[in-house]
């Protein structure tokens, strides 16, 4: 029988040499730096795309208008101070920009309901955004050529709708951006048109709106490959739909109404030709500062005296000034950006509670009383 060497209990077989204890291999563990990792990541993932209900505002830019557009069948004259746009940033918000807004008055959040309204039709309000854009371009360049004695004439091809009013008829019925160009078979070519018509229904009367859709695709079409000049009447669908709402009386006027905001819906033809290049600002509230522009351009006497002058505003085709959004962040970019003088809505007073400023700070109702301060000879 063979035996194995050195086995245990074989008195026979030799001593088996000791050996050094051999070490163990230490157990693998997560290193703490990966561990932090996999927790930050989803942390910060959520703080920066989390959806929070609200969007934030901050300062957006300023700059001079008067490089800005190009006027062609006029003389032009240049100017030794500025007219600057001044305008906000909204964005989506999120936890990072609310911990901001705490500490930092550069930032503001404002719930969505507020900014886009009850329905928060967010593709609604983006077209809106893009038509009225437009719409100021063109009521900045009819106010400028009439302030300046030029001639120029006006077709109006309906008004628009900038918002409808939880709680009265047109809410969950009409859009935004939908188009009304006739109301009791009756044309409707500017926004007095259609109050006219709405005033002589009673409560509980109901009332036919014919109605037009913009066509995104033809605004975006003409937006690539004609961004200064835009036609409005191309856009517009030809076949309308037609609407009927129940006429509402205001308690405390004792008005007829549908519930809706409006805008004019307008083109304009002139032998000057204004083309305005200005990207990535969008709405209404740059009308005020393009129509100075435009007749500072006009005009051989200088309106900015030498001066920086910053300010905001929506100008109607009446030459009424609207009161805007986001005022006193535009004040703190315009100052931001060397502004001496600031002029804005006088429907925008309530707003500069807070607000501190070296600028002169100047309220205004109309296009006339703009010209009258910066020229009060």
């Amino acid at each position: 029988m063979i035996e194995n060497e050195g086995r245990a209990g074989n008195p026979s077989g030799p001593e088996p040499e000791e050996s050094p204890e051999q070490p163990r291999a230490p157990k693998e563990s997560f290193p703490l730096g990966r561990w932090i990792i996999l927790l930050l990541v989803p942390l910060i993932f959520m703080l920066m795309v989390m959806p929070t209900g609200f969007v934030v505002e901050s300062p957006g830019p300023a700059f001079d208008l008067q490089d800005d557009f190009t006027v062609r069948m006029a003389q032009t004259y240049s100017s030794m101070g500025q007219f600057m746009l001044t305008a906000v940033s909204i964005q989506e918000s999120n936890i990072v920009y609310h911990l901001l807004a705490v500490f930092d008055h550069d930032y503001r959040n404002i719930k969505e309901t507020d900014y886009l309204g009850k329905n928060l039709d967010s593709t609604g309000q983006t077209l809106v955004d893009d038509v009225i854009t437009v719409l100021s371009q063109n009521t900045a360049t009819v106010e400028g050529l009439r302030g300046t004695g030029k001639q120029v004439s006006i077709q109006g091809l309906g008004v628009m709708v900038v918002s409808v009013l939880e709680g009265l008829p047109a809410f969950g019925v009409m859009n935004l951006a939908d188009v009304i160009v006739a109301a009791n078979g009756k044309p409707v070519g500017n926004a007095q048109d259609l109050r006219d018509i709405i005033a002589t229904a009673s409560g509980d009367d109901i009332i036919k709106l014919q109605v037009k859709t913009i066509s995104q695709d033809m605004l975006r079409q003409q937006e690539d490959s004609s961004p200064e000049n835009i036609d409005l009447s191309a856009i517009l669908d030809k076949e309308s739909k037609e609407y009927e709402l129940r006429v509402a009386t205001d308690a405390e006027t004792g008005r007829s109404l549908i519930g809706v905001a409006l805008r004019d819906y307008f083109t304009y033809s002139s032998e000057i030709q204004v083309d305005w290049n200005i990207e990535n600002v969008k709405g209404p509230s740059a009308g005020l500062m393009m129509t100075l522009s435009l007749i500072n351009a006009l005009t051989p006497e200088d309106l900015t005296s030498g001066k920086n002058i910053a300010g905001t505003g929506e100008i109607f085709l009446s030459g009424l000034v609207g009161p805007i959004g986001g005022l006193p962040m535009k004040i703190k970019a315009a100052e931001s950006r060397g502004a001496e003088i600031f002029i804005y809505p006088a429907g925008n007073e309530s707003d500069l509670a807070g607000v501190t400023t070296k600028m002169k700070l100047y309220p205004v109702a109309t296009l006339q009383e703009a010209l009258d301060i910066l020229n009060p000879h």
